[in-house]
């Protein structure tokens, strides 16, 4: 049975459902500085709980490549304590295959960047002991661009397969398509100008300063960090 494909302007849904089970589970991947992060911040933006995120990448450190069975205990508990729920991890892919069973009404957002932009970045980012010549970067990050798209091809639940370079020049489609993508309303106009300011390239930006919960609402000037490049922001 073909299963169904819509093209939008920043993305290619697969498996779409029309009338959605009031519990879902949201998981955003793709490859480390491959623009995961502007995503997963868009997400939040527009009501999704992703964990509990301490810094800017929008990463919920309970699912980075934690024993199995800690996973499981973290899904299972956050079942219990959400309806609607997800996390971002760029390489969830390594090990998606053997969680994807435990995880509830599944929904995967996969993020894609030109891979010689996205090898760049990596290979710009290393740190002290990782250094990854640009043939090394390459090859890493393709094979995980494959499994990836493997991935969303295989799976039989609703995928969103993004472009990180449609949605950095169209992040007003991105905003809608996402919102569509979890079933929320798409966001008026004060909150739409409020989630493109946020993923402006250009500065780091703490994602609490643009979207205050009512209790820290102070009415503070949004706190930025120094200038990085619009790549590196891109790729976050």
């Amino acid at each position: 049975m073909v299963q169904p494909v819509t093209t939008n302007k920043t993305s290619i849904l697969l498996n779409a459902i029309d009338e959605p089970t009031p519990q879902r589970t949201y998981v955003t991947f793709g490859v480390e500085r491959g623009g995961t992060s502007l995503v997963a911040g868009v997400l939040r933006a527009l009501g999704l709980y992703l964990g509990d995120i301490p810094e800017g990448n929008n990463e919920d450190k309970a699912f980075h490549n934690k024993p199995l069975g800690q996973m499981k205990a973290t899904i299972a508990r956050r079942n219990q304590e959400y309806d609607v729920w997800g996390w971002k991890y760029p390489t969830a892919s390594a090990y998606l295959p053997v969680l994807s069973k435990s995880v509830r009404n599944a929904f995967f957002i996969v993020v894609y960047r030109d891979v010689v932009a996205t090898a760049l970045s990596r290979a710009q980012w290393d740190g002290e002991f990782i250094r990854r010549n640009g043939r090394m970067s390459v090859h890493e990050t393709n094979a995980i661009v494959n499994s990836n798209t493997g991935f969303a091809l295989a799976t039989r639940r609703p995928v969103l397969l993004i472009s990180n370079e449609k949605a950095a020049s169209r992040t007003s489609d991105l905003i809608d398509e996402l919102a569509d993508f979890l079933y929320v309303e798409r966001p008026d106009e004060e909150l739409r100008a409020r989630i493109i300011d946020y993923t402006e390239p250009g500065r780091y930006k703490n994602f609490d300063d643009y979207f205050p919960s009512p209790d820290d609402a102070n009415g503070a000037e949004p706190e930025t960090e120094p200038e990085v490049t619009m790549e590196q922001v891109s790729g976050q």
